[in-house]
């Protein structure tokens, strides 16, 4: 019996004809749960009243659903082909995860509304800029996410000190990222900056 086998021009077309399928199939928008889990850092325990406020920085967007655009999807030339969306911004994920360390170091935190805020002491969040990139490969993602802010530190109302934060995070995973791959990246770069800010904090509400 005969058998006939495509030619291997035609076996190339195919090869073709299916990569081109699949690049033209439509990436679509992830949307993600931003959420913190405190740091195992013991920084003893403190006391008083501190409250914390924010400023959002303009660049904040939200789609026509009213979900917030926290990052983008890249195709393997950089090209943006889908957002990456939460229900909360990055300035309420960031300002939360600082309430909850500052009470789990013993502080009394309560979040204000005012700029900046009033009682004896007082935290700012200001110059907020993060952002979450997916960049698809051929056969894997690389996730990248970067997060910057600065922090304002007042006593009795007064600007004692502003001092800088920043923290990134990424890895390469098989295939396609996850939504929660990605909220575990993030995740990770808002505890290495909460590391970072309660230490200082401390100090500099410490001082007589």
């Amino acid at each position: 019996m005969n058998r006939r086998f495509p030619s291997l021009p035609a076996s190339i077309v195919g090869v073709f004809l299916t990569l081109a399928a699949l690049s033209g199939c439509a990436t679509v928008d992830q949307k993600i749960t931003l959420d913190y889990t405190p740091t195992k850092q013991s920084l003893g325990k403190q006391s008083g009243d501190i409250s914390v406020a924010r400023l959002d920085p303009p660049s904040a967007t939200k789609n026509s659903q009213g979900e917030w655009i926290i990052g983008t999807i890249n195709n393997v030339h950089g090209v943006p082909q889908a957002n990456i969306l939460s229900d909360r911004s990055i300035g309420e994920w960031i300002s939360a995860a600082l309430l909850l360390e500052l009470k789990r170091s013993g502080f009394t935190s309560a979040y204000a509304t005012s700029t900046p805020p009033s009682g004896d002491r007082g935290i700012l969040i200001t110059d907020i800029n993060a952002f979450l990139n997916i960049n698809q490969g051929t056969v894997s993602d690389e996730i990248k996410h970067e997060l910057k802010f600065n922090v304002d530190v007042f006593l009795k109302g007064v600007k004692v000190k502003t001092f800088s934060v920043a923290a990134r995070d990424s890895t390469t995973v098989p295939l396609s990222a996850s939504p929660e791959e990605d909220a575990r990246i993030m995740r990770h770069s808002l505890q290495d900056a909460m590391q970072q800010v309660i230490p200082e904090i401390i100090a500099l509400t410490n001082k007589p």
